[in-house]
């Protein structure tokens, strides 16, 4: 009797295995699949040996795919799950080849997300840059711009990804970008020409008691209407600010540079007059202002106003004294430039040049 016993507890028993057996890879896979995985993934996960990484962490869409993928790497397992997926050609390839240079995954995800593909390629070929997330972190790193970067290094790096941007690991007038269109930020300097055909809108004289001798000067309507708000509130102060040279058109600059080019020689134009084409009073938001009663603008009370007040109207002194290596010319005490009213109070009270804010706002 206590055989039969003894001899049926041993079938409950393998009973009970079958049926734990049988009910195993359902309970396995609900637990895989209650993380989110698709039933289809199921079996890699199981068969290729990660089911237990899979169960311990939160859903990875990169793990999904990688598992799926014939460049799945069980080593790299862990650093899949680090990764965040981007839908790019061969994105588990990519990752297997960054991690192999001896990028962190942290880089990795910086490179996915802000590095144009051919860029990213060229890294498999490329040593291990350790200080690449130095030159990402910025919104206004250019991917294609990486490897310039690199090699004008300043020490800093948001100096030198701002420097580069500009265009300031060149020589002056060097790849210039044209530009065509008019707009209330256009930048023109020694590293962004004006095409002959680029004209301002909507220009619009500026009122005779707010310029100076008796020729028109003109300005595009925005900042027309600024300056002569500036204007009149300045004579409020008993400061007499005056238009003396504002919009030129191309042909006009011509004739600027030549007159000046005769007069004074190569090296005075190259450090106070632009080049056709590069210069900021062909957008209609720039000029030259003057004092009633001063010959000489920085020597009179109006040249101090317009340092405390002209961006509360929307105007920066365009090229500062000791910014010469950004902004290719030399100071200018008289030459202001209408950007904006927030634009204005930026870079005034970050003593910055347009040049910066540009490219580090703007130029994306």
């Amino acid at each position: 009797m206590k055989k039969k016993v003894k001899l049926k507890r041993v079938w409950v028993v393998i009973l009970i295995i079958i049926v734990l057996l049988l009910a195993y890879p359902s309970i396995l896979t609900y637990r895989i699949v209650s993380k989110n995985y698709s039933f289809n993934s199921v079996f890699d996960i199981v068969f290729k040996g990660i089911k237990d990484e899979v169960l311990a962490n939160n859903y990875s869409r990169t793990v999904e795919v990688a598992v799926g993928s014939e460049d799945f790497v069980k080593e790299n397992v862990t650093s899949y799950f680090a990764i965040d997926y981007v839908d790019k050609n061969d994105f588990i390839k990519r990752i297997n080849t960054l991690l192999k240079v001896g990028y962190t995954t942290d880089n990795i995800n910086l490179i996915n997300n802000k590095m144009t593909d051919d860029i990213v390629l060229s890294l498999y070929d490329h040593d291990l840059i350790e200080d690449i997330d130095k030159y990402l972190e910025f919104d206004f790193f250019k991917s294609e711009n990486l490897y310039r970067y690199l090699d004008y290094f300043t020490g800093d790096y948001k100096d030198t990804v701002v420097a580069v941007n500009i265009g300031l690991d060149k020589p002056l007038y060097e790849d210039a970008k044209i530009v065509t269109q008019f707009s209330e930020t256009v930048l023109a300097n020694k590293y962004n020409k004006l095409d002959e055909t680029f004209e301002p809108v909507n220009i619009t004289a500026i009122k005779s008691s707010c310029t100076k001798g008796t020729s028109t000067q003109y300005l595009s309507k925005v900042a027309q209407v600024a300056f002569e708000k500036m204007c009149d509130d300045a004579l409020k102060d008993n400061m007499h600010i005056l238009a003396n040279s504002a919009y030129r058109s191309y042909d006009s600059q011509v004739e600027v540079y030549d007159t000046y080019l005769n007069l004074y020689g190569q090296d005075y134009v190259d450090n106070y007059v632009a080049l056709p084409g590069y210069s900021e009073h062909q957008t209609g938001l720039a000029l030259d202002v003057a004092s009633r009663d001063y010959n000489t603008f920085k020597s009179s009370p109006e040249y101090t106003w317009m340092l405390n007040n002209a961006y509360k109207y929307g105007f920066i002194l365009r090229y500062q004294e000791d910014k010469q290596d950004i902004t290719g010319y030399k100071y200018e005490a008289w030459h202001f430039r209408y950007v904006g009213e927030e634009i204005a109070k930026y870079i005034k009270e970050n003593n910055i040049t347009y040049e910066e804010y540009y490219v580090m706002f703007l130029d994306k």
